[in-house]
C-alpha cells in the first residue's frame, strides 16, 4: 500500500535575494513551474505551492494552469495536466502551510535548500529517513534569484547540504535542484 504523501514542495519568490545580496521579490518563470510540477508529480508530493505576493501574477500562473486542466492544452497533452493537478498558488509561505495543516492535521517542519554551505546541514539520507519514518508533513523550501533571505532560512527546521558535484562549480537551475532534491530524499533506490 503507498502512503499518503507527506512531502510538499514550495516555490518561492518573495524574501529572495538579488546577486548583491539585497532582498527582492523575483519573478516566476513558467518553465520552472512546468518543470518543478512534473518532479513534484513524479516524486509523490503532495502539492507544490507557487509562492508570489503579486496578485496579478499568481493570476498568470493560474491561467497557466487553467490551460492544462481545461483548456485546449488538456487534450492536446494530458500528461501536463496530471503533473499540474499538483500544483497550488499561494500568496505567501504562511498560505501554504496553512493549507498543509488544513490537509493534515499537523503543521509541516520546514525544510530549506541552499547552494551554500554551512553549520548544521543535514544530509539527504539522514532527512529522508526522518521523511520516510513518519506520517508527519514536510514542506520542502526551493528560493529563486540569488537563494533565500535569511530572513526565511531562520524558519527552517533542517536545512539541507548543496548538492556538490565534482567541479566546484554550483549554480544548477532552481528546476534541476529540485528533481536532484526530490530524487534523493523520495526516489526509489535500485538495490
Amino acid at each position: 500500500m503507498i502512503k499518503e504523501p507527506n512531502l510538499y514542495v514550495a516555490l518561492l519568490h518573495d524574501k529572495m535575494v538579488d546577486k548583491t545580496g539585497r532582498m527582492v521579490t523575483t519573478s516566476v518563470t513558467l518553465i520552472d513551474v512546468h518543470d518543478i510540477a512534473r518532479s513534484s508529480r513524479t516524486f509523490g508530493a503532495g502539492s507544490l505551492f507557487v509562492v508570489h505576493p503579486s496578485q496579478t501574477i499568481r493570476a498568470l500562473v493560474r491561467t497557466v494552469k487553467e490551460h492544462w486542466d481545461s483548456g485546449f492544452g488538456s487534450t492536446y497533452n494530458p500528461n501536463r495536466q496530471d503533473a499540474l493537478g499538483v500544483l497550488s498558488i499561494v500568496s505567501d509561505l504562511d498560505e501554504a502551510i496553512l493549507q498543509i495543516e488544513r490537509k493534515t492535521g499537523q503543521l509541516p517542519k520546514l525544510i530549506a535548500t541552499s547552494a551554500k554551505d554551512g553549520e548544521d546541514r543535514v544530509s539527504y539520507s539522514t532527512m529522508r529517513s526522518e521523511i520516510s519514518q513518519t506520517d508527519a508533513p514536510f514542506l520542502l523550501m526551493f528560493g529563486t534569484g540569488w537563494g533565500m533571505s535569511d530572513e526565511l532560512m531562520a524558519r527552517a527546521n533542517y536545512v539541507l547540504k548543496p548538492i556538490d558535484g565534482p567541479t566546484g562549480y554550483n549554480h544548477l537551475s532552481v528546476r534541476a535542484a529540485c528533481a536532484i532534491i526530490l530524487d534523493r530524499l523520495a526516489g526509489v533506490r535500485a538495490e
